[in-house]
């Protein structure tokens, strides 16, 4: 079930580079299909590639950060407030300052860095939630029907609140021998959030595409 996770996000990938066209009219959208290649790439590599059994926290410990700062930075451009990209701007340096501090001093070299995770996840969610009182500041002008952005942000809060607790408990799961039972019951838990954003994701750029533009993005 967990690898099946790959092939959604593939899907996403390149839906997003059928979307290009439309994507690149707006300067943080246009980085979706980078941002879904350096997650796609990974996947890939560890589905299908990755020797079963080898440590693979030296990668995640690499690209869960890159994927963090890339969604940081496009919240940060997707602002129309200055106010509120100062307040993304500091989550962003807040958020490099504790990967690099925990990550040299705190984290073996054979684990996952949690609390670089929960800084970066944390951080997204005070982003989009942001982004979401913005975008409500004068409800007679949004029109939730035009901005497939808006599910795009809403998936990924949703995926970011409900994988939280599985991610944070990553470290446990893989060397304390939790119970299989408990492992089961959180990765398809944490499967489900996976299928439903990459499948907004999908669904959005391809609305993107059959109505030629990405609403929120084509104003600013």
């Amino acid at each position: 079930m967990k690898h099946l996770i790959t092939y959604f996000e593939i899907a996403a990938f390149v839906a997003s580079l059928l979307a290009l066209p439309v994507l690149r009219r707006s300067k943080y959208l246009r980085l979706f299909p980078l941002l879904l290649f350096i997650i796609v790439t990974v996947e890939i590599q560890q589905t299908f590639f990755w020797r079963t059994g080898a440590n693979n926290a030296a990668i995640y410990n690499l690209q869960v950060p890159l994927q963090h700062l890339l969604y940081l930075y496009i919240l940060y451009l997707a602002m129309y407030r200055q106010s509120f990209k100062t307040i993304i701007g500091t989550l962003i340096i807040i958020f490099i300052v504790i990967t690099v501090i925990t990550g040299i001093f705190f984290t073996a070299p054979d684990r996952f860095n949690i609390s670089a995770y929960c800084a970066g996840s944390v951080a997204i969610i005070a982003g989009i939630l942001l982004k979401f009182y913005e975008l409500l500041e004068n409800p007679l002008d949004f029109n939730f029907l035009r901005n497939p952005f808006f599910y795009m942000l809403f998936a990924f809060l949703f995926f970011n609140v409900g994988t939280l607790p599985y991610f944070t408990m990553s470290n446990w799961l893989h060397f304390l021998e939790a119970p299989e039972n408990t492992k089961l019951i959180l990765v398809s838990v944490m499967s489900v959030f996976n299928y439903i954003l990459y499948t907004t994701y999908s669904l959005a750029f391809l609305w993107m595409i059959l109505k030629g533009e990405s609403s929120l993005s084509a104003q600013r």
